[in-house]
């Protein structure tokens, strides 16, 4: 955890940097001195919390001018989430600072501290403060039935190729874990400009329905993402998509969803196609980015795949879910005749937006957008998963970082 200290006073910034370092060897300390040297570091570096004291001095040399740390706070609102710290803790020693501050505490304060060197109340008022930070830091996270705490939980049904070209994103990505859950967890942040995405990142413990539910109702459980987007690969149909096209599903079933009847002798069967449905802004903004898709052929052309004939696109339509894998055209067809304009089988969407939509609140918004690497017929192989699961997460990366 990285902590950012501003303070001016070199005894009060000593005193409160061994609070820290008594606390925990957990919290990384850098210290800064004035208004806009702590700009600086706060533009360059991302911090779990910031000390502040409401009285600093704009430059090195200037003197300390009463409210002056107020004016990091408002900088920090109006440079967007990728420089802002979740808490900032305020210090002073002085009351009408203390006042100044509190009209700051609903939305960008998280606690003001009074800093009396020469008593000891305010230690243990810091100490509870860092603990109880550190207790928030670690998933997972308590939720009040309305709060967020990640952008995105990504689930993917693979480990390779679809978790590991998720890794591959420029997200700084760290293995964090999680009490009592044996899941690997992967968490990164996406920046460009002034836009930044929190990213928790995991594979389901098996493929097909059930083991994307679980790895999404868990991952939701301990993270309460705004988003559960779902990479990875998919059968697309001959005629309808190409290897590498990234497709959003605006509705998904499940195609094994229904009843076996003896009708005449003949046994029958009667699909309950129960759809789940893209919500509308998300599908829009897929269409969007259907519409500005320069950068899949960019990341394309630069790839190791760029060989193959085909130049990926973004398409949005229909996706089937079933828990039997298909290699097989007539078995393709009996799915397709349950909906004429389907684009895409594969084994998990349905689950992943059902898990998303019967979670507890704050309920995410999910999102499936996977990529064709085979047809689902006789021909089927493993020779394009590699390249499908690379346009689905540069494809993720995109939307997430746009939308």
């Amino acid at each position: 955890l990285k902590v950012l200290l501003i303070d001016d006073e070199q005894t009060k910034r000593q005193a409160v940097a061994a609070v820290v370092a008594e606390r925990s060897k957990r919290w990384e300390l850098s210290s800064s001195t004035n208004v806009l040297d702590a700009k600086r570091m706060l533009g360059l570096h991302r911090y779990d919390l910031v000390l502040l004291d409401i009285n600093l001095p704009r430059r090195a040399d200037d003197a300390p001018e009463m409210g002056g740390g107020l004016e990091i706070i408002r900088w920090l609102r109006g440079r967007g989430r990728v420089h802002r710290p979740p808490y900032i803790v305020g210090l002073t020693a002085y009351e009408e600072a203390f006042r100044l501050a509190h009209n700051e505490i609903n939305n960008h304060l998280w606690r003001v501290v009074r800093v009396e060197i020469a008593e000891s109340a305010w230690r243990g008022e810091l100490l509870q403060t860092l603990d109880d930070l550190e207790a928030q830091s670690r998933p997972p996270y308590r939720t009040d039935g309305n709060s967020h705490h990640t952008d995105v939980l990504v689930v993917t049904a693979l480990e390779a190729p679809e978790l590991a070209a998720v890794l591959e994103l420029p997200a700084d990505f760290q293995i964090i874990d999680v009490e009592h859950d044996a899941s690997r967890y992967h968490m990164g942040r996406l920046t460009r400009g002034r836009s930044a995405v929190d990213i928790v990142a995991v594979a389901a413990s098996e493929k097909g329905m059930s083991g994307a539910a679980i790895a999404a109702t868990k991952g939701i459980q301990a993270f309460w993402p705004r988003y559960v987007y779902m990479p990875g690969v998919t059968a697309g149909l001959k005629g309808r998509t190409g290897i590498g096209d990234v497709i959003f599903a605006e509705l998904t079933w499940d195609w094994g969803s229904g009843k076996f009847k003896n009708v005449e002798g003949k046994e029958e069967f009667h699909p309950a196609p129960y759809q789940r449905r893209l919500d509308e802004s998300l599908l829009q903004a897929a269409r969007a980015l259907r519409g500005d898709s320069d950068f899949l052929a960019t990341a394309w052309a630069q790839s190791k795949f760029s060989g193959l004939a085909h130049v990926p696109e973004i398409l949005v339509g229909v996706m089937a879910s079933g828990s039997s894998v298909l290699q097989s055209s007539p078995a393709v067809a009996r799915v397709l005749a349950q909906h004429k304009d389907l684009l895409a089988i594969e084994m998990e969407s349905f689950s992943v937006m059902f898990a998303c939509q019967a979670s507890s609140v704050p309920r995410p918004h999910a999102i499936v957008a996977k990529a064709v690497c085979d047809n689902g017929d006789e021909h089927k192989n493993d020779l394009f998963q590699e390249a499908a699961a690379f346009t689905s997460a540069v494809t993720f990366s995109e939307y997430a970082l746009r939308y």
